[in-house]
């Protein structure tokens, strides 16, 4: 093997483990703090927390990668913020919470957001109805959609608005397999949340 090979396999053993995403292990049955807030959740089983965070008020688990299911927490996205990090400020702004929003403004919300953020192509919600999460009145709703890479993702929201403060669990995952797989499983972190 000759130097300039040795010193590109040196660069990229150097740099990968500051660029890659590190994850952290979340424990099954101890209470997790998440997304920079009060909000606590505790899991039935153990969860991967990405590192790298996908908003200022957000926080990323996951089991297998986040393409095969993707449990995003906001905890009290403040009012005139957008959900998730800016992809393009510029030319393609994401839309920003108000704390003057209904319950049900929250699903277009979420939409226009992964629609900018995710490339997404197709976005259907359905089953929206009032729902108590966090001690407070909220939302429920689930969706579907169709991004870039042709794979269709089966979603689940629960949100609320506290104290003028937007709190919400998404949970999504390729329908077919992994959306079905794990859904009990993000239904007991929804149901142990709190404030």
């Amino acid at each position: 093997m000759n130097w300039p090979t040795l010193s590109v396999i040196a660069l990229a053993l150097t740099l990968t483990p500051q660029t890659a995403s590190a994850h952290r292990l979340m424990p099954a049955g101890e209470a997790a703090q998440v997304a920079r807030s009060d909000m606590t959740v505790t899991p039935t089983i153990q969860w991967n927390k990405i590192s790298q965070r996908p908003g200022e008020r957000a926080e990323r688990w996951t089991l297998d990668g986040e393409l095969l299911n993707d449990v995003v927490f906001f905890g009290g996205v403040e009012d005139g913020a957008p959900l998730l990090r800016e992809v393009n400020r510029r030319e393609n702004p994401l839309p920003h919470f108000s704390s003057t929003m209904l319950p049900t403004d929250i699903a277009p919300l979420l939409e226009s957001t992964l629609r900018i953020t995710q490339n997404i192509s197709s976005f259907d919600v359905s089953n929206v109805a009032p729902a108590t999460f966090l001690d407070a009145a909220g939302v429920q709703f689930e969706y579907r959609m169709l991004g870039a890479d042709d794979i269709t993702r089966q979603g689940r929201a629960v949100a609320s608005i506290i104290g003028g403060k937007l709190y919400m669990i998404t949970y999504d995952a390729p329908a077919e397999y992994f959306y079905p797989r794990n859904l009990l499983d993000v239904e007991r972190i929804v149901a142990s949340a709190r404030l």
